[in-house]
C-alpha cells in the first residue's frame, strides 16, 4: 500500500501537534502516543489508495488460412427422350400419345448390354403400356398425373441389367381424336335428351288416353278439375269432350243429331238413281218450243201419266215431288 507525499506531511503534522497538546494538558507520555497511533491508523484507511493495475498484454495469434473446398461436381444418370408413342387406351378406337425423359442407372458390373439406354427405354415403355390398356380417354389429366407417379419409381428390366425410371411425362390424345371425342360426347348428350323427352310424350300420351279420355265422364272431370267452378262451359263442352273420348280409345264418334241420325248417308246406287230422275223431270226448253217428231209425225202434248187403274195422276208441283222423293 503506498501513501501519498501530502498525505504523509499531513500525519506527521497531527502527530507532532497531538503530543504538543498532551505535554500542554498534562496527559501522561502514552496516552498522546496512542492517540497519535489511532489518527494514523484512520488516515491510512480513509487515504488508502488502491495499486493501478498491470497492462496485460495480449498476444494475437494468427488465423489458420481457410481450407477451400472444390465445389462436387453431381453427375446426373443417363437419359433418353421418347417422343409421341402410341399407347392403347381402355377403348379400341382411341390411342395416347406418350412422351417422357427415360433415366437409368446400371446394376450388373459384370457382362453389359452394348446399349443399356434402349434396355431402359424398352422397359419403361412396356410398363408405361401395361398401365395405359386399362385407361379412360376421357380422364386426360388423372391419367398422365397417374403414370407419371408410377413410372417415377425405379424398377428393373425383366434380365435385371439396369433400374429405369422416367421424368416429365405427358400423355394426350392427338388433337384429331380429342375432337372426335367432343363430337360423341356431344351426340351422347343430344341422345339422352331425345330418349327422355320421348319417354315423357309417352307418358303424357298414355295419361291422356288411359285416364283424361278413358270416359266422357272422366274427360269431364278433367275439364272440372283444371276449370274449377266453370260449370257451365264444361255442361257446353259434354258433346265435344264425348268425341275425344271415343276417338282416343279408337271407337266411332257418336252422333249429336237426331237428323244425322234418320238419314243415313245414300249410297253410290241412290245417288245415281236419283240423278237420272232429275235428268227425266227437268223441263227441257227447246223440246217445249219445237216439240221433236216421231216418224213424221208430231207428239202429243204429255198431260200427266195415267195411273194402273186408269185415273190420272194428281196436279202437283215438281219441286215438292223432289222434295218428297229426298225425304224419303
Amino acid at each position: 500500500m503506498k501513501l501519498h507525499r501530502n498525505s504523509l506531511l499531513t500525519a506527521a503534522a497531527i502527530v507532532v501537534v497531538l503530543y504538543v497538546v498532551s505535554l500542554i494538558v498534562g496527559l501522561p507520555t502514552w496516552a498522546g502516543v496512542v492517540l497519535s497511533v489511532v489518527l494514523l491508523v484512520l488516515l491510512a484507511v480513509v487515504w488508502k489508495q488502491p495499486e493501478p493495475p498491470k497492462a496485460v498484454v495480449q498476444v494475437k495469434q494468427a488465423a489458420p488460412a481457410p481450407v477451400v473446398l472444390p465445389d462436387p461436381v453431381f453427375t446426373g444418370p443417363p437419359t433418353r427422350t421418347v417422343v409421341d408413342v402410341r399407347m392403347p387406351s381402355a377403348s379400341a378406337d382411341f390411342q395416347f400419345s406418350f412422351s417422357a425423359i427415360v433415366q437409368w442407372s446400371t446394376v450388373l458390373s459384370g457382362s453389359r448390354h452394348a446399349d443399356l439406354g434402349a434396355v431402359a427405354v424398352d422397359a419403361l415403355l412396356k410398363r408405361a403400356r401395361a398401365l395405359a390398356v386399362g385407361l379412360q380417354v376421357t380422364e386426360e389429366a388423372l391419367n398422365q398425373q397417374h403414370l407419371a407417379a408410377i413410372l417415377g419409381e425405379p424398377a428393373l428390366d425383366d434380365k435385371g441389367q439396369v433400374r429405369c425410371w422416367a421424368t416429365e411425362v405427358r400423355l394426350r390424345l392427338p388433337d384429331a381424336d380429342h375432337k372426335h371425342l367432343q363430337h360423341l360426347a356431344a351426340l351422347h348428350r343430344l341422345e339422352q335428351t331425345t330418349l327422355i323427352e320421348r319417354r315423357m310424350e309417352q307418358d303424357k300420351r298414355a295419361y291422356l288416353k288411359d285416364d283424361v279420355f278413358a270416359t266422357p265422364g272422366s274427360a269431364a272431370v278433367w275439364w272440372l278439375a283444371n276449370h274449377p267452378g266453370d260449370v257451365e262451359n264444361a255442361l257446353g263442352l259434354l258433346d265435344t269432350l264425348a268425341d275425344l273420348s271415343a276417338a282416343a280409345n279408337d271407337l266411332p264418334v257418336r252422333r249429336t243429331s237426331v237428323e244425322a241420325i234418320k238419314q243415313p248417308k245414300p249410297t253410290r246406287a241412290e245417288l245415281e238413281f236419283t240423278a237420272a230422275v232429275d235428268d227425266l223431270l227437268a223441263p227441257d226448253a227447246d223440246a217445249a218450243g219445237r216439240p221433236a217428231r216421231v216418224n213424221g209425225t208430231a207428239p202429243r202434248a204429255v198431260e200427266g201419266r195415267a195411273s194402273r187403274n186408269g185415273t190420272k195422276p194428281s196436279e202437283e208441283p215438281r219441286d215438292e215431288y223432289r222434295e218428297e222423293f229426298y225425304s224419303e
